[in-house]
């Protein structure tokens, strides 16, 4: 946990040189997050509680800063029961692995819980004695391990591992991921994992450039394809997903004016896909699960966005932030500020809205120009 305050530093500098005023129409964070609201709201329609066994899906409404607090006490009480049984180890029906321990590592953070020390265990330590270099995983998952790993201290290795294992098995340069064929959805997973191996190891410049280029390929009028050999028609999850790699990751921290615009462009793209619910997305007309949870996860990153451009906005005219952010990072602990993803959003695990308090973070962590910083300060 300690390299990523220091991440945080390192933003805090490059930001005070580069923000500039910014044209772009802008959405109100409020909005945005009550469609986050409104779609954890959707997929938790019926769910009891969430364990082990869910926990991919459970790290995910949680990583989203929605309260979800009501599944708190059910889910740590199955990973401490879980534990217990194997020894400090996470085992779930699928066997010990790697995508579980990441989601069960994010989740607990969600839930201000320190998964180095939970209940005497540290998950880290079992987390990182998996194998990095585990190609079962789903390309869809890596963005979670990755993600995890950012909480881990010692981990650059494994994390190395991990996004070395993730473009040897599936990335093609100038073709992108190739998982039962190539996608738009496909490449931009791999963006957002890909991403937090940049901002920590100062590597893979060169395959995410890459990656971009190829996103852009399916971008069509109205938001962005699957894949053109199958249509060119728009849809909200590819839009989605397109949306969650453009704000995980830019090259040009000088020109956030163009970032702008590109984000809130896709944001109102995949708005023409909601449904009369908010939050609730639809695919082909239909409200659709499986496209609100891609766009929940692209909403959890975008809020940051919209948050960044409403704190830049009250700032006095052709007035750049201060030093004052760094100092205010140099006071703030990690324990203070982590409890996903994210900084300053509402606490999973209380509701209370805490974005108030850390303005100064949610300055860089929102400026889309770190997957890290987006996902996993809060």
């Amino acid at each position: 946990m300690k390299k990523l305050l220091s991440i945080i530093l390192a933003i805090c500098v490059m930001l005070t040189a580069s923000i500039t005023a910014f044209a772009a129409e802008k959405p109100t964070s409020e909005k945005v997050m009550k469609q986050i609201e409104g779609a954890v709201a959707y997929l938790t329609n019926g769910v009891d509680s969430y364990g082990v066994d869910g926990a991919v899906d459970f790290s995910i409404i949680a990583d989203s800063g929605a309260d979800v607090s009501k599944f708190a006490d059910a889910f740590l009480a199955d990973v401490k029961a879980n534990l217990d049984a194997n020894g400090g180890k996470i085992v779930s029906s699928y066997g010990e692995n790697i995508t579980t321990y990441a989601a069960v590592i994010t989740a607990l953070l969600n839930l201000g819980e320190d998964p180095e020390d939970f209940n005497g265990y540290d998950i880290t330590k079992a987390f990182l004695a998996m194998d990095p270099t585990d190609d079962s995983v789903a390309p869809s998952y890596y963005r979670i391990i990755t993600g995890a790993l950012i909480y881990c201290d010692d981990s650059d290795e494994f994390l190395e591992a991990v996004c070395d294992t993730y473009i040897s098995t599936y990335y093609t340069m100038g073709k992108g991921v190739d998982y039962y064929g190539y996608s738009c959805d496909n490449t931009a997973y791999f963006i957002d994992a890909i991403a937090n191996g940049y901002f920590l190891l100062d590597k893979y410049k060169d395959v995410l450039d890459d990656a971009m280029k190829v996103l852009e390929t399916y971008k069509v009028n109205g938001g962005y394809c699957f894949n053109p050999e199958y249509g060119t028609a728009p849809n909200a999850d590819s839009t989605a997903l397109a949306l969650m790699a453009h704000s995980a990751y830019t090259d040009d921290l000088d020109d956030l004016d163009s970032y702008f615009d590109i984000v809130n462009g896709i944001y109102a793209d995949l708005c023409t896909f909601e449904g009369s619910t908010t939050g609730v997305f639809t695919y082909d007309g239909d409200e659709s699960a499986y496209t609100t949870k891609e766009a929940l996860i692209a909403l959890s990153y975008y809020y940051f966005d919209a948050l960044l451009q409403e704190v830049l906005e009250e700032l006095p005219e052709e007035e750049e932030p201060t030093t004052e952010v760094t100092e205010k990072a140099e006071t703030t602990t990690v324990k203070e500020t982590t409890t996903k993803t994210n900084t300053s959003k509402k606490s999973p695990a209380t509701g209370v809205d805490v974005t108030a308090v850390s303005a100064s973070v949610a300055l860089f962590a929102a400026a889309g120009v770190l997957a890290v910083l987006k996902k996993k300060e809060k």
